[in-house]
């Protein structure tokens, strides 16, 4: 209870507007604008001038913020190193030393790995736009599988024969050696046999 004469209450009721339909409203319209803004606005070419065109680049990432903000962070860093390695070199003085030592080195090295990997994005945008789009290559209009011709059927001729189906190789047999023929003994000659002489017939007179 209050000891002043007045008290003074606030309640708060939320009503189903406030909790459910009030933010699928603004969600709506975020998808909304964020749609218009890409589609008139970030999809079309760059042929704005002034802060219009810079706002147009930096919607199409071709502006990099990041490499700066890194160069920033370094600078941070490396004095947030000194001064903690100054401050320790009271107490700890070899703690300081490797601090401010390796803390350097590491920083370097972190974010100049970074600066790189940026670097070479830029570089390779930058070689892309002044080469300029590609040439389209040449479209070549597709051609149709051509056909053999078919040589035409003659009612009374006959059929075409079918090739005959690839006969298996048949597997050469083996030679049997042949036995070697026994020698036949020569058979004696016989004599001839004497020839007897046929005496001369003699022909009748004639008249």
């Amino acid at each position: 209870m209050s000891s002043y004469p007045y008290s003074y209450t606030q309640t708060y009721s939320y009503t189903p507007f406030f909790a459910v339909v009030l933010p699928i409203i603004a969600l709506l319209i975020i998808i909304a604008g964020g749609l218009a803004l890409y589609f008139l606005f970030v999809r079309k070419p760059n042929h704005f001038q002034g802060t219009v065109a810079k706002l147009h680049d930096v919607l199409n990432f071709r502006t990099f913020f990041t490499e700066k903000l890194i160069r920033l962070l370094y600078c941070i860093t490396v004095v947030a190193i000194v001064v903690y390695s100054v401050i320790l070199l009271f107490s700890h003085f070899f703690t300081a030393l490797l601090l401010f030592v390796i803390g350097n080195l590491a920083a370097r090295i972190v974010y100049e790995y970074a600066l790189l990997l940026l670097v070479l994005c830029r570089n390779t945008q930058e070689i892309n736009r002044k080469m300029g789009p590609l040439p389209a290559e040449p479209q070549v209009p597709p051609t149709a599988p051509q056909q053999q011709p078919v040589p035409p059927v003659h009612p009374h001729a006959p059929a075409p024969q079918q090739p005959a189906a690839p006969q298996a190789p048949v597997a050469p047999q083996p030679e049997r050696p042949v036995a070697p023929q026994a020698p036949v003994a020569p058979q004696p000659e016989q004599p001839a046999a004497p020839q007897t002489p046929v005496p001369p017939q003699e022909q009748p007179p004639q008249p």
